[in-house]
């Protein structure tokens, strides 16, 4: 136990406090919080989490409002207004996204390997409501900008968005960054998009590709899950961040289809709307979702875009995302 029991971070546009007992439950929700580290002009949104150890365990909800891999989330039967999350390691934790107070309470065990997995998935939870509710809908992408162009880059988990984004930065573009961005509409209709996050997430075996990231080996691995390595881009490549832009294309990313080094083809725009569809999250209630999909709708309408096929040695020659860039610009 400790004696300082309230910690706080700025997360994009909220300003989060947590609250607990425990050290390492603390810690484990600061490490997440702590990803996001792009400075944004005040004033921030309040978010309160508190979270207390309890004996007893919390039976897994339906999941009517939201389901994901090992959280369920409902709304609360008590109170519209209220979210009530269910985990499998029998945690639970309600919250008002409008007041941005979440209170949970977690097992008491010794084995809290998968409390703490479940942790994270709380606060993307609180994150992500506390982040619409400040009027930004998250977007599961990288981008990059270059001459009043940004591309938003699109691929799943592992699918190849941090690499082709170091890619382009050695080639003259900016980030915003590899994974996490926020989205919303101006006065005036146009897109704008923030930066969450200047971390990248570089696997060890990219330094063949690029020898100026040095030994990955001896940087923090990313999670539990994966041999990356945490990156801030500009410790390496100086210069080469941005907070915000507007997008213009979006580059649906996949992997050897064609043979090629690099295929490029223009998409429908049809096609482009699936595809940003598929990098959010769209909860079941109406009223969010109308909201959702409207922003992500005007958007992908005024977004060119490309699909891109990448093969196991497009980075090997400087030339090979010359496509790329042509039709980027």
């Amino acid at each position: 136990m400790s004696t300082t029991h309230a910690a706080r971070h700025a997360c994009g546009p909220l300003d989060v406090k947590v609250i607990a007992d425990s050290d390492t439950v603390r810690g484990k929700i600061m490490d997440t919080l702590e990803l996001y580290n792009v400075i944004w002009p005040q004033p921030l949104s309040p978010v309160r989490i508190e979270i207390r150890e309890v004996d007893n365990r919390a039976d897994l909800g339906a999941g009517e409002y939201l389901e994901c891999a090992r959280m369920h989330v409902d709304r609360s039967l008590t109170d519209e207004q209220m979210l009530e999350a269910t985990f499998k390691s029998g945690a639970v934790a309600t919250g008002n996204p409008s007041s941005g107070i979440w209170t949970a309470s977690i097992p008491r065990s010794d084995d809290d390997f998968w409390t703490l997995i479940d942790l994270e998935s709380l606060v993307s939870l609180v994150l992500t409501e506390g982040w619409r509710h400040a009027g930004w809908i998250p977007i599961h992408a990288g981008a990059v900008a270059r001459n009043g162009h940004c591309a938003l880059l699109c691929a799943q988990s592992g699918g190849g968005k941090t690499s082709l984004t170091v890619a382009l930065i050695r080639r003259g573009w900016q980030t915003l960054g590899d994974d996490k961005l926020l989205l919303r509409l101006r006065d005036d209709g146009s897109p704008e998009l923030r930066a969450l996050v200047h971390t990248f997430n570089l696997h060890p075996r990219t330094r063949s590709w690029f020898p100026e990231v040095g030994e990955l080996e001896n940087l923090p691995v990313y999670s539990e899950w994966t041999e990356k390595r945490k990156v801030h881009p500009e410790d390496i490549w100086s210069g080469t961040t941005l907070t915000e832009a507007t997008p213009t294309h979006l580059v649906d990313i996949s992997r050897n289809k064609s043979g090629e080094p690099v295929s490029v083809e223009r998409m429908q725009s049809g096609a482009v709307l699936s595809t940003f569809l598929h990098q959010t999250v769209v909860p079941a209630d109406r009223r969010k979702a109308k909201h959702i999909l409207g922003v992500v709708a005007r958007t992908a309408g005024m977004l060119e875009g490309i699909s891109l096929d990448l093969g196991d040695d497009v980075y090997a020659a400087p030339d090979h995302l010359t496509l790329l860039e042509d039709a980027l610009s």
